[in-house]
């Protein structure tokens, strides 16, 4: 009796003491952070071990396809965000309707994660574009550097002195000659600054001869007249010269520019929106979000180590290894951090207005035509309603499952 009491003892002992072990796929931590971040977390939950695979944006959308094709049990998984419909249209990520309702309030880009009137991951960290202009060629132009463009029409007037200021000198920088730049820093969120859209919101029906994407392209058509065309990290070394008087980009562009160019004035604001009294100021919405895979068999620890990476602290502290993605949560912006970086801030503070694509599973199709679409409104002298006509019927085919 007494031997079988110090067996059963020592089966109790081991039992209470065995650690649930969860997977977390992930991107933005190299190994060294994550081993920091982690270690914090296995400390508050002494239950849970966490394993980190370091996945590389060349090729881990793939390595997380032939995992799920393979009946690999993963937990977490970090996704960008324009992945999330692809997965979760194949039923590989776990509903999380009811984390929404627990966190919604507190947390931004939740629009990042919906697809087909569900959540099917959490905001984590925020990425979006913002406008950077040249203080020294606002001055020259006889422009008032404290008081940057707030509309459209702002704009183009701003370029136009700009331009007018040298041959070599442009008002502004529009990307081209590249796959994703042309659409994603400024026209489609153009689009969106209108209040209109590319797809419908059942993601069946092209929009491009709609008239709000008609006035988008109109206006770009009219800022290209006055701007350097060429590929998006030409523009930030074109910018970092005192070549461009404004363009769109993300906050790496503050780091970049600092670093290469420390003589070149400049500041970052908000995206123009198309008047005063109209329209908002609508900015490409990048996150970076966490899923749980719906095969996973640890759903309540991986829920566990996404509540604690999702907490301000830690997401901050991730956040500051590459300021160019910031923490989701509402309350992120008080950070001390952002006193000594302002123009960070920024950028923290146009991740309210940021939308994200359309979540439905062709987007990956659409991107490209987008690309060819932009570059022919400011390439090319053709109609802009034939442009537009002729694009949403390549469009309208993807939809349709044509193409």
């Amino acid at each position: 009796m007494k031997r079988f009491l110090v067996i059963m003892f020592t089966v109790l002992t081991v039992l209470s003491f065995s650690k649930v072990k969860v997977t977390f796929w992930g991107f933005t931590m190299n190994d060294e952070h994550a081993k920091k971040v982690l270690t914090t977390f296995m400390k508050e939950n002494p239950d849970i071990e966490v394993e980190y695979v370091q996945l590389s944006w060349s090729n881990g959308f793939d390595k997380i396809v032939t995992a799920i094709a393979g009946g690999e049990k993963l937990d977490v998984v970090e996704l960008g965000n324009t992945w999330v419909a692809s997965f979760a249209d194949k039923g590989a990520l776990e509903n999380m309707d009811s984390f929404y309702k627990k966190y919604g309030k507190d947390y931004m880009g939740w629009n990042t994660t919906y697809y087909k009137k569900s959540y099917y991951s959490v905001p984590w960290l925020l990425g979006t574009r913002a406008m950077f202009y040249n203080l020294d060629l606002f001055e020259k132009a006889g422009l008032n550097p404290d008081k940057p463009p707030v509309t459209w029409d702002e704009v183009l007037k701003a370029a136009a002195k700009i331009d007018a200021l040298g041959p070599n000198i442009y008002g502004f920088g529009l990307p081209s000659g590249e796959n994703y730049s042309p659409w994603q820093q400024w026209f489609l969120p153009a689009v969106w600054c209108t209040g209109g859209d590319i797809i419908s919101e059942d993601g069946k029906k092209a929009l491009l001869v709609s008239p709000k994407v008609n006035q988008t392209a109109e206006f770009y058509r009219k800022l290209a007249k006055n701007s350097m065309k060429t590929k998006q990290d030409d523009l930030a070394k074109a910018f970092g010269e005192g070549k461009i008087g404004m363009y769109v980009s993300g906050a790496w562009d503050i780091d970049y520019l600092e670093t290469n160019y420390p003589e070149v004035p400049f500041n970052v604001t908000f995206i123009p929106k198309p008047s005063e009294n109209s329209g908002t100021h609508a900015s490409f919405a990048g996150a970076e979000v966490l899923a749980i895979m719906k095969n996973s068999k640890n759903k309540d620890a991986a829920q566990k180590l996404i509540e604690f990476l999702i907490r301000p602290d830690i997401a901050m502290d991730i956040a500051k290894l590459w300021p160019a993605i910031f923490p989701s949560h509402v309350d992120a912006g008080k950070d001390p951090w952002f006193a000594d970086h302002p123009m960070h801030k920024v950028f923290y503070e146009q991740n309210k207005y940021a939308k994200p694509v359309p979540s439905i599973p062709a987007w990956p199709k659409i991107e490209d035509v987008l690309r060819d679409l932009v570059e022919e409104i400011i390439l090319t002298d053709k109609s802009i309603s034939s442009i537009l006509l002729k694009y949403n019927t390549i469009v309208q085919d993807i939809l349709d499952g044509k193409r």
